[in-house]
């Protein structure tokens, strides 16, 4: 009966059971191929362009009545966006160039792209701020900066009277953070103070200025913190004593966006070597990040750099759920990228389907503590479908989960050979969330997972290596997890949240071949018993290491007894290990005692196992 009732399930989902893959397959690794063992269908060609157009600002013959080329060149990236047909590029040549670039033409087919791309070996910047110069400043008057008049004129605070002609219909130090749709923001157990910070930034000297609410608060707070004026015209800074304007070098956002085309679903746009810098965007969703395909498909974005984003580094989906959907979405090739210093998320797609997202760095993502608008994540996928992310890092995040994959994205998908460290989270290093097809994880090293703050009730996904909440068929195999304040692989019913016409069982979970060190809370945790593990490694574990929720009251196990009881684990060894890492170079060294087996598929070189930066493999 009980073989019965799991082939009716099996069927009515519309997979086979994970079980059924052979052991040999999940060792494979760097090979382009996602959970169903099938190779990633890569459609890029490669380009041979009927014309290329030049843009060098610091020419001096440069304008944007030249006819762009390179002895007659553009003064302007968007006078280039003008003109480009598919077939054609652009070199730009070094500078700072701060503007915005909207495409007004989409490539044709793979080997008819048009291409956007830095000249070779040099720094071309494209910047939404603008300079302020000191004459803009002067000492602040008319307001209180404590609440002890005295000593509120002898803070070094100046304003700025930002210029009306900075902003062409968008000023982002007028308007807040808070989304437009607020249909999942959890108002009662988020902190609203990010929500409600207007989406200006502002630079010092390259660094980023502290917003601060009030007036009154620059009392305390730090130097180079900030507070803009209701009508975002004025703002307020606070200097350390005894110095002045003339000392630092100021920028202020003026744009929401620095590339974006303005007509969507535009195909296929290469970007390869530019800075994408300073960006004053709101909170998602919609997704509008300082770069955007504008729900634009089979664009190539490459070795580029994407930071300072106020919200969204990069979005490249259909923006959020209430669009019209695209013919043609998604299909992009993102890799070899840096994108740090993201308030909310380094890059983000609605409808993320056959996405490679390889040799990228995600870092310092997360400085607006905002987690509980649910739209966050070094990476934020909704309804990833045949998509390949691997050999990416992503490190020092908080606020946020490294890689978010929501709705309906388990969908063939695989993430391999990726390092998730120092992450800081109410969710895991990965989360995925009620997706129910079939999802490979494996050969990721995660270190360092942190909560700063957990959910309540049983929803314990905060400092979590890999967490799913409500979602079906995940194989989970090769990782390795060190140092983790929660739990390795934890995992959460669900049950209400209904999702194509029923809610999560959380079933179908394959574990195999991993290795967890230093879980503090459990290494693995289970709701129910339709799922398996086995042949793992469970090194300096804590009492009760593997967790079943089954019914009331939660069984907390060892190995020995979910054998007896269900027949896991026969196979997977206990051990000790003390562990390094690198945070330089992205190197982890377990080194275990002597004569330790470890799992199939690891290579131990004497007693140690080194997990380097998947980039340079």
């Amino acid at each position: 009966m009980k073989n019965n009732f799991a082939l009716l399930l099996i069927i009515f989902i519309g997979f086979l059971p994970n079980q059924l893959y052979s052991a040999d397959f999940y060792v494979t690794k760097n090979d382009n191929t996602l959970a169903n063992g099938q190779i990633f269908e890569n459609w890029e060609e490669p380009q041979q362009y009927i014309k290329t157009y030049y843009v060098d600002q610091k020419n001096p013959k440069a304008s944007d009545t030249n006819n762009g080329a390179e002895k007659s060149p553009f003064k302007t990236i968007a006078r280039a966006a003008e003109v480009l047909q598919a077939g054609e590029r652009v070199v730009i040549k070094k500078g700072i160039y701060r503007e915005s670039v909207h495409p007004a033409q989409g490539g044709a087919s793979p080997e008819k792209m048009i291409s956007y791309e830095a000249a070779r070996g040099e720094e071309v910047i494209i910047c939404g701020s603008i300079e302020v110069p000191n004459n803009y400043f002067k000492k602040s008057e008319g307001w209180l900066f404590s609440k002890e008049k005295e000593k509120s004129a002898t803070l070094n605070c100046w304003q700025i009277d930002l210029n009306p002609k900075w902003f062409v219909g968008y000023n982002p130090f007028g308007m807040t953070n808070l989304m437009s749709d607020t249909e999942w923001l959890d108002y009662k157990k988020a902190k609203m103070e990010a929500h409600f910070q207007r989406r200006g930034l502002l630079f010092s000297n390259g660094q980023k200025c502290i917003q601060v609410a009030k007036p009154l608060q620059m009392d305390s707070a730090s130097d180079f913190s900030f507070w803009p004026e209701h009508n975002g015209l004025r703002l307020h800074l606070k200097l350390p004593k005894g110095k002045t304007p003339a000392d630092y070098h100021f920028e202020a956002t003026n744009k929401e966006q620095v590339f974006a085309p303005k007509t969507y679903g535009l195909g296929y746009i290469r970007l390869k070597g530019i800075t994408f810098r300073h960006a004053g965007n709101g909170f998602p969703v919609p997704q509008r990040g300082m770069v955007s395909t504008t729900r634009g498909h089979h664009w190539i974005v490459e070795d580029c750099k994407i930071e300072w984003a106020n919200s969204v580094g990069m979005d490249m989906g259909n923006e959020m759920w209430s669009t019209i959907s695209q013919p043609l979405i998604a299909h992009h090739i993102i890799r070899r990228n840096i994108f740090r210093n993201c308030g909310i998320s380094g890059l983000q797609c609605y409808i993320a389907k056959s996405v490679l997202l390889e040799d990228n760095l995600f870092e310092k993502i997360g400085f607006h503590n905002a987690e509980h608008a649910f739209e966050s994540g070094g990476v934020k996928f909704h309804q990833a479908e045949n998509s390949l992310i691997q050999r990416n890092i992503f490190t020092k995040i908080t606020h946020a989960p490294g890689l978010w994959l929501d709705y309906n994205s388990n969908t063939n998908c695989r993430i391999t050979n990726n390092m998730f460290t120092d992450i800081s989270t109410a969710r895991g290093g990965i989360y995925i969330e009620v997706s129910k097809r079939n999802c490979r994880v494996d050969h990721n090293v995660f270190y360092n997972i942190r909560s700063q703050y957990w959910l309540s009730g049983e929803y314990g996904a905060g400092g979590s290596a890999f967490y799913t909440d409500g979602s079906d068929s995940i194989n989970f195999d090769h990782n390795v997890m060190v140092n983790i304040e929660s739990t390795g692989y934890g995992s959460y019913l669900n049950a209400e949240r209904i999702v194509d016409m029923r809610g999560g069982i959380t079933s179908f979970h394959n574990l195999s071949n991993n290795i967890f060190v230093d879980c503090r809370k459990h290494c693995i945790e289970f709701p129910n018993t339709r799922n398996f593990s086995d042949n793992n490694q469970f090194i300096n574990p804590k009492p009760a290491y593997i967790k079943l929720n089954n019914s009331a009251p939660a069984l907390l196990l060892d190995k020995e007894a979910v054998f007896v009881l269900f027949g896991w684990e026969k196979n997977s060894r206990i051990g000790k290990a003390t562990h390094s890492f690198d945070s330089a170079k992205n190197i982890l060294n377990l080194i275990f005692e002597a004569n330790q087996i470890v799992p199939f598929g690891f290579e131990k070189t004497e007693n140690k196992l080194i997990f380097e930066d998947p980039r340079k493999k």
